[in-house]
């Protein structure tokens, strides 16, 4: 009986404390000004303003914004875009270095190719006292490499997919 006090009983107790009861003051002090025949009605609309804003300044030095959680395969993409490491390179030894392409798409007027890679994705979290998640997204990143005529590298590129994949 004492162990299901302690594990159950005592933390929703002490939560209820924590979140419910200035929650119900705040509430109740709101409702107190509004009913106070004493206060004109400028006062009012001051006094819930105050209050309102100082639940907001509470609330936001509560959130806690997390760093951006990069995959492994992210990581790998945008050295190779960024150190333009590839530049020169046949179609044989990109695929060789990075797998097949997900995707590739051919210029009809130019004769050009691009080879589509998933470049991974990066999470971003943002949380309140690092316990509840506000807001979270997943962003999925897309690695181009675009083909000169003579089938060498000519450029990488680097951008957000708006697909789960390559577009």
């Amino acid at each position: 009986m004492m162990t299901f006090l302690f594990a159950l009983v005592i933390p929703l107790l002490i939560m209820f404390m924590i979140y419910v009861v200035p929650v119900i003051l705040i509430l109740f002090a709101i409702i107190y000004v509004i009913k106070s025949k004493s206060i004109d009605i400028t006062c009012k609309i001051l006094i819930i303003a105050i209050i309102i804003l100082c639940i907001l300044i509470v609330f936001i030095t509560l959130i806690h914004i997390e760093p951006d959680k990069p995959n492994e395969l992210y990581t790998k993409m945008k050295e190779i875009n960024d150190s333009q490491s590839i530049i020169g390179l046949s179609k044989e030894q990109v695929v060789e270095l990075l797998g097949e392409p997900a995707k590739i798409n051919k210029s009809k007027d130019t004769d050009k190719e691009v080879y589509l890679y998933n470049a991974g994705y990066v999470f971003k979290e943002i949380n309140w006292r690092k316990r509840f998640t506000l807001w979270s997204k997943t962003y999925y990143y897309v690695f181009s490499v675009n083909f000169d005529k003579t089938d060498k590298v000519e450029s990488t590129s680097f951008n957000e997919s708006l697909e789960l994949y390559v577009p």
